[in-house]
């Protein structure tokens, strides 16, 4: 409800004048009110503009992100994971592929009689663990470590027993090392054994 006083002033009538009815700087509005300067300022209300407090707000947010960030490196990782397990980079096609180092006594046959199986198998597959232990099953073996090359390659080196002296068993004649490990005459082979 809007309450105004209005005060009319009449003015004669001339010719030539038009009358105004109301004079505009005369309209009083009783309902205006002045704020005054002295008076404190309202407190003010923090409005919640969604249902979930600001903070919980971030935390969903930051959430969201970390699952979007860990479903694209899952996605990227099988791909990975695929391609490493089908691609033909990864084969080993050949024996040629397979290099034997530190073999004196141990022969490559006795090498690739373990190995020869990984032909053909992607070189991610290989059980390198389980080979080195069937490597060390050699009698000439005393360690050794199969290493694997990317893109398609097998290393093995081959740490060989030191024989320290001769054994002979009934009528067979062998070598020993320091352990006590009995180790075969390479036969076929003209080899000098030097002992320490």
């Amino acid at each position: 409800m809007n309450a105004s006083v209005v005060i009319a002033t009449m003015t004669p009538r001339t010719s030539g004048s038009r009358t105004r009815a109301f004079d505009d700087s005369r309209v009083i509005d009783l309902e205006a009110e002045q704020e005054s300067p002295f008076l404190r300022g309202q407190k003010r209300v923090s409005v919640r503009r969604g249902s979930l407090p600001k903070k919980t707000a971030n935390g969903l947010k930051w959430a969201a992100l970390a699952i979007v960030v860990l479903t694209v490196l899952a996605i990227f990782g099988a791909a990975l994971y695929r391609y490493g397990k089908h691609s033909w980079r990864f084969r080993i096609d050949s024996s040629d592929q397979i290099e034997v180092s530190g073999a004196q006594h141990v022969t490559r046959a006795q090498v690739m009689d373990v190995m020869g199986g990984d032909i053909g198998r992607n070189i991610f597959f290989v059980p390198l663990e389980q080979r080195q232990q069937q490597l060390q099953q050699i009698p000439w073996v005393e360690s050794a470590s199969v290493m694997r090359f990317v893109p398609n390659r097998l290393r093995i080196e081959v740490h060989e027993r030191t024989p320290v002296a001769f054994a002979r068993i009934g009528s067979h004649i062998s070598l020993i090392d320091a352990g006590g490990n009995l180790m075969e005459l390479a036969s076929g082979r003209s080899t000098n054994i030097l002992f320490p």
